[in-house]
């Protein structure tokens, strides 16, 4: 059970530290608190499986903490950014978030300034928590999801926006509703060369303790039909390719 706390009561509250954290500066969490105001948010919800100090949240990075928010009836992902993040804004961010938002993948962007960045909450499981849970009589929804997870992969790849975190994969992909969401985006750019397909199949059945999971729920592919066919995906980025490596995975 989450505790709110409104926006009215936040100044003063356990949670107004959130705001400037880990080195807490009190104007700075006095002008974060406007930028919510600004922002159309309601209230703060703790709750999550990371701390900080006491307090639980859903996330905490090396740029910033998430914690839960409410914009009227909405819940939403708010991003803070750290006072000793190695970057000024998260607008970058949010520029990047939205190239992947109009292909359709990632959370739905929904406001941002300099130190704050407002997201759509996306509930569910980690992806190899989802996959600890499965059965092998589950391997139709497994395709289902890793096909999935491959076309957004795909369509990123084609925007030319690198994610830069998939070798991650576990961590980086939420199933929710049997569909996997790809998140956090702060280390995406699109100035190196897009590589999100190959980097979540090799993640996913070449990593040995990854592919040992699949493997007692679906038939793996052999591996040098997997690389030959990763080769040419990466040669070429075509559809072609794609298709072909879709076909070598069994999905």
């Amino acid at each position: 059970m989450s505790e709110v706390i409104s926006i009215g009561s936040l100044h003063g509250s356990k949670a107004f530290r959130l705001l400037s954290w880990p080195s807490f500066d009190e104007a700075m969490a006095e002008e974060r608190l406007r930028d919510l105001r600004l922002l159309g948010v309601d209230a703060i919800l703790l709750g999550g499986p990371h701390l900080v100090g006491s307090l639980r949240i859903l996330g905490k990075g090396h740029v910033g903490i998430v914690v839960a928010a409410k914009m009227g009836e909405v819940r939403a992902a708010l991003k803070v950014r750290r006072t000793d993040a190695d970057r000024a804004t998260l607008r970058d961010e949010a520029e990047l978030l939205g190239l992947a938002n109009s292909v359709r993948v990632g959370p739905e962007l929904l406001g941002c300034t300099d130190d704050l960045l407002l997201m759509e909450l996306i509930e569910g499981v980690y992806l190899g928590d989802w996959l600890e849970g499965l059965t092998p009589s589950d391997g139709g929804p497994l395709r289902g999801v890793l096909g999935s997870l491959l076309g957004d992969a795909r369509r990123l790849d084609e925007v030319g926006l690198d994610h830069g975190e998939l070798v991650r994969v576990r961590r980086h992909i939420i199933v929710a509703g049997g569909v996997p969401r790809i998140i956090d985006f702060e280390s995406a750019s699109t100035r190196r060369r897009a590589a999100n397909v190959t980097t979540v199949v090799q993640s996913l059945f070449l990593n040995q303790a990854t592919s040992a999971k699949l493997g007692r729920l679906m038939r793996l592919p052999e591996r040098e039909g997997l690389l030959a066919a990763l080769r040419w995906y990466k040669a070429e980025m075509s559809d072609g390719g794609f298709v072909e490596l879709l076909r070598v995975l069994g999905l």
